[in-house]
């Protein structure tokens, strides 16, 4: 008889060696390898996808904010106005989707953090007076008051440890770069009357 096989007395089965410790050991250890792997593109993806998510919230919500500007322009055209009543050079401002029509929150030199803080409530984010929430909405206006009026409308959002934008004072674009987690997005509103 060889040294694996051995045949029982009066019996048909056969009894095999089993794996040796080193085999375990390579087998458990080629399996461990397989398995941090895995778990590592997972992490890594799951990692990648809230960062884009992020991008994606944010670019919508400073979208809004150019948005909600051009509404106040136009609601005061349908009023009668100019169209640029609540514009005035150099502002730096805040607006909300529920805001009264026609009013832009606007502080020229005021750069307090929470003032620019957006809350998510129900479904819908609006500004708040705290520290406490994710994104933060910073819209810059850059009117010309004079026979051409119109108006460079940038909206900054910034998200995680970024800092605002407004500590540059100009609403400069230069402010989102890969040191702050922000984009923004501009728009040129003309008078269309």
């Amino acid at each position: 008889m060889s040294q694996s096989r051995k045949q029982l007395k009066g019996s048909s089965l056969l009894v095999q060696r089993g794996f040796s410790m080193p085999e375990v050991l390579l087998s458990l250890f080629v399996l461990s390898i397989g398995l941090v792997s895995i778990v590592s593109v997972i992490s890594a993806s799951l990692r990648y996808s809230y960062i884009t998510r992020d991008a994606i919230v944010a670019s919508e919500l400073a979208q809004e904010g150019v948005e909600l500007v051009r509404n106040v322009r136009d609601n005061d055209f349908v009023s009668g106005g100019d169209g640029f009543a609540s514009f005035s050079n150099g502002e730096h401002c805040r607006i909300d989707w529920d805001d009264s029509v026609g009013i832009l929150d606007c502080n020229p030199g005021q750069n307090p953090l929470s003032r620019y803080r957006l809350q998510y409530q129900g479904g819908i984010y609006a500004h708040v007076n705290s520290n406490q929430e994710r994104y933060s909405r910073y819209i810059y206006i850059d009117y010309d008051n004079g026979g051409g009026k119109r108006a460079l409308v940038r909206s900054f959002v910034i998200w995680g440890s970024g800092t605002l934008p407004p500590g540059n004072g100009n609403g400069n674009p230069a402010s989102c770069n890969a040191s702050v987690e922000c984009v923004y997005t501009e728009a040129f509103l003309t008078s269309w009357r």
